[in-house]
């Protein structure tokens, strides 16, 4: 979300030299506890969303400022030294990925690509359009397979489908809960209108003629107000199509019933709003499934919700089982104190008691603060923002909150540290949540005791602001473990601010425990907890 207002010029970027390729926790002045710093992959650009199938990592990249984009590919056998197997060119925005191995060989096979940008086609090589609203532009998921030898894996890459999804795709969410039944893949896409796009937006929604939409008029939303569902045949992914079913989205119990981004001052105090965005949203940012469980949390922009998940695969948002909201949107009822700028993010622990919801802010400082506008149901004013929220799955109870800049704030006026993304630590007894924290680094919470929450390590790498950390998203994969030495790696990408000098993928030897054989993951799409 942030990115966009970067894109746009309404927040400050500082330019700085390139950083080391590697760097070692014991001879700098980075602050960490209980992680070390053993590689980092610099490749000039934003790096996005990662995820990961046996011995590989999957990384998206993009750049705001020029055409760049595509992912890369790293071999993480060993996970202290990282080796760039491929570098695969596909502009687009944000580039943030899904991987499956289809013939169980342990080596990913098809890729599912989000593209939250419009662009003149739908192929790799099309140029953007310089008009966001551009009615015959494309959008959505890009899909490819990739050729699965593992003495020369990935060699080919070739893309067989694009599915175009009104608002494009943000975020995309992975159900693989009917696959063996099926042998389908369902992909949830999460996308917003805050820039206009070819159908998406207060009059472009009315735009019925885009060559690539499979279903002109719907969703006859100006604010969006559903999540669109990927249909992906595993026999055939070049068949993949849109489902005509669109689970909707609404805000029970809110004042006004949409994400007001000028309620939020989203383009910044004393600018004019909405200015070059869209007025509002109905919508989410994103969705994590908890497969055994059979549930889905809906970081949906105004609201958080927790949903059971049908046995079509279909979350049914008609009945959350929670909806969280901030108290000051709500007007006083919300189940969270305080102020949320944007519900952008949500975990689960493992035994899908407990959720985790992430408050991206719209505004500044580390810890961050917002400049809110008057509403009926509240006054102007100041609020802290970019924490995370604990609650009760069952009850939404509220449980506790935290920000890293509490433990160790950061006066530099480029510093910016809210929550952003992670992942719960799977297959080990305690529940344990790794995140991003941009400007803030990277840490992890021990949240077993959920009123009682604890930072057991972090690191953040020296430098004011960007300059130091620079992180998008941070995520613990045990598929590969160190070949010696304690604890496991934790994966982060990092430039998300200053692309010219981005550490790429960053890998971390963080000291917590390792799971047993029997809990030891072989892939992990972040969204997906399976």
């Amino acid at each position: 979300m942030r990115r966009v207002l970067l894109a746009l010029g309404l927040a400050m970027v500082v330019a700085f030299g390139t950083m080391p390729g590697a760097a070692g926790a014991s001879h700098n002045a980075d602050q960490h506890r209980n992680m070390k710093l053993l590689s980092t992959s610099p490749n000039s650009a934003i790096n996005s969303d990662l995820a990961f199938l046996g011995n590989h990592a999957f990384v998206g990249y993009y750049r705001n400022d020029r055409a760049v984009g595509g992912f890369r590919i790293f071999d993480i056998s060993n996970p202290a030294g990282p080796r760039l197997v491929r570098d695969f060119s596909c502009d687009g925005l944000q580039n943030d990925p899904i991987v499956w191995d289809r013939n169980g060989n342990g080596v990913a096979d098809l890729m599912m690509l989000a593209v939250d940008r419009t662009m003149a086609s739908s192929e790799c090589g099309a140029a953007r359009s310089a008009d966001h609203g551009d009615p015959t532009g494309w959008e959505g998921v890009r899909i490819f397979e990739m050729s699965d030898d593992p003495a020369d894996p990935f060699a080919e890459i070739t893309q067989v489908e694009a599915v175009y999804t009104d608002c494009g795709a943000h975020t995309i969410t992975l159900w693989p809960g009917e696959v063996d039944e099926t042998n389908k893949l369902l992909v949830y896409v999460s996308s917003y209108p805050l820039r206009a796009g070819p159908t998406c937006g207060d009059t472009e929604h009315l735009n019925t003629t885009n060559p690539y939409d499979e279903d002109p008029g719907s969703p006859a939303n100006p604010e969006h107000g559903v999540i669109q569902v990927v249909e992906v045949p595993l026999d055939d992914p070049s068949a993949a199509s849109e489902l005509a079913t669109q689970p909707a989205i609404s805000y029970p119990g809110d004042p006004d019933g949409v994400n007001d981004w000028c309620e939020r001052s989203v383009t910044g105090p004393g600018e004019p709003c909405p200015g070059p965005f869209e007025p509002a949203a109905v919508a989410c940012h994103d969705i994590v499934v908890h497969v055994q469980a059979r549930l889905a949390g809906g970081a949906c922009a105004e609201q958080g919700q927790v949903w059971r998940i049908d046995e079509n695969g279909i979350p049914d948002t008609a009945n959350p089982i929670q909806v969280a909201d901030d108290a000051v949107s709500s007007g006083g009822s919300g189940n969270i104190p305080g102020a949320i700028d944007f519900f952008h993010s949500a975990m689960f622990n493992n035994d899908a008691t407990v959720v985790n919801w992430v408050d991206e802010s719209f505004g500044s400082g580390c810890p961050p603060m917002t400049t809110w506008q008057a509403r009926p149901w509240h006054p102007a004013g100041e609020h802290k923002t970019g924490r995370m929220f604990f609650s009760r799955v069952a009850t939404g109870a509220f449980l506790s909150e935290f920000q890293v800049g509490d433990l160790r704030p950061d006066p530099a006026p480029t510093a910016y540290c809210s929550a952003h993304m992670g992942m719960a630590v799977m297959g080990i007894k305690r529940d344990l949540l790794v995140n991003a924290w941009y400007t803030g680094g990277v840490d992890v919470i021990d949240f077993s005791k959920p009123t009682r929450l604890k930072e057991i390590a972090y690191y953040d790498i020296a430098g004011p602001g960007p300059q130091g950390s620079d992180n998008w998203s941070a995520y613990p994969y045990t598929g590969p473990l160190f070949k010696r030495g304690p604890g496991i790696p934790v994966y982060a990408s990092d430039g998300v601010h200053t692309p010219d000098s981005a550490r790429g993928m960053v890998v971390f030897r963080t000291l917590i425990e390792k799971p047993s054989r029997g809990g030891i993951v072989d892939h992990l799409n972040p969204q997906t907890m399976d």
